[in-house]
């Protein structure tokens, strides 16, 4: 009611001028015959009322139509806000059944119509694109299933060969080929993780376990040593997304370490569980830091490994938000870099 009445109000203020001019032209007609002492003022008042019932009836037929144009662009207004998208046909279509077809076309409805076909226009070209957008993600995810197939035969010939030397070698290769198609297939995962998320309570340290498994190779071509203790800690995650994250920590510690080791500790802090993955690597500049987390950067230590694409820990970090898990590294030229991540009781 109370939006109704806001709305004749508006309808009044817009038509004040309209309402002015007529009170005024209907004073100084009454005002000149009175001057002039004109016979019969009486009936040319009552002609006057007459005039304002007349005015009155218009002024509420066409406040009515005011009021339920408002209605349907407030509507409009909310639908837009809700799903970011324009619905004037409908409105569009009722303003035209509330307007005569005798009458030409009003300003009005050409903006109306002009703002439809934009809209619809709109609407096409998002269409098109979601079109496109979903050919690419199947053509993304038939290349990745056909490409596990010769990753698979090349890990069972390099099996045969005897040059034990060279076959680890190559191992860590063809890892690390594995390693980018499935970094390719998590990109296009991550657009429908919110339905994939399976939240269960795990065991830290096994997941741990799993991750330095699967980089064994890596682990024994580079010499390098890996503490994973048992800490008797539990988390609420989902298995396959946190260990993404944990591989990808992982992977990069073990690439910019040349040697020493890589060793994980956990600790109940609260209601929350911290794990920090520590390296002796070659760490990272100051002024790097900050910036590891955004897409595509590489900073000084990726500029030396050529074939750093700056898209690993941005993975991680969005994953982690959807995990609700916060993200902190501290590192030192030389000496190696730690990364702790913080793991609450409850996702949000």
């Amino acid at each position: 009611m109370r939006t109704e009445i806001r709305y004749w109000i508006d309808y009044m203020g817009e038509k004040r001028a309209a309402v002015f001019l007529y009170l005024a032209t209907v004073f100084l007609f009454v005002t000149t015959c009175c001057l002039y002492h004109i016979e019969n003022l009486g009936r040319l008042l009552y002609a006057g009322l007459m005039t304002l019932a007349l005015w009155i009836g218009a002024g509420v037929v066409n406040g009515g139509k005011y009021v339920r144009k408002r209605r349907m662009l407030e509507t409009v207004e909310r639908e837009f806000e809700q799903l970011k998208e324009l619905r004037l046909r409908e409105f569009c279509e009722v303003a035209d059944a509330w307007e005569s077809d005798r009458h030409p076309r009003t300003t009005e409805q050409q903006m109306l119509r002009l703002l439809t076909a934009v809209d619809e226009e709109r609407a096409g070209e998002r269409s098109r694109r979601e079109e496109q957008e979903a050919d690419r993600r199947d053509y993304f995810l038939v290349w990745i299933h056909q490409i596990k197939t010769p990753i698979a035969a090349m890990r069972l010939l390099l099996e045969e060969t005897g040059d034990l030397e060279n076959n680890f070698r190559m191992r860590e290769e063809l890892f690390q080929i594995e390693q980018y198609a499935e970094m390719v297939l998590t990109i296009q995962r991550l657009e429908s993780m919110g339905s994939d998320l399976v939240l269960e309570e795990y065991e830290l340290t096994p997941l741990l376990r799993q991750a330095v498994r699967k980089y064994s190779v890596l682990f024994i071509n580079r010499g390098l040593q890996v503490e994973v203790p048992e800490c008797g800690c539990r988390i609420l995650t989902d298995e396959k997304w946190f260990s993404f994250c944990l591989e990808q920590i992982l992977f990069n510690a073990i690439k910019y370490t040349p040697k020493g080791k890589i060793s994980f500790s956990g600790r109940q802090q609260g209601e929350e569980t911290v794990l920090e993955i520590e390296d002796t690597g070659m760490g990272i500049r100051a002024e790097d830091l900050p910036r590891i987390f955004e897409r595509g950067f590489t900073g000084y230590n990726g500029r030396t490994d050529k074939r750093a694409t700056g898209i690993g820990l941005y993975l991680c970090r969005k994953v982690c938000r959807q995990l609700g898990i916060s993200i902190a590294v501290e590192s030192s030229v030389g000496k190696g870099t730690r990364v702790e991540l913080t793991i609450p009781r409850t996702v949000l």
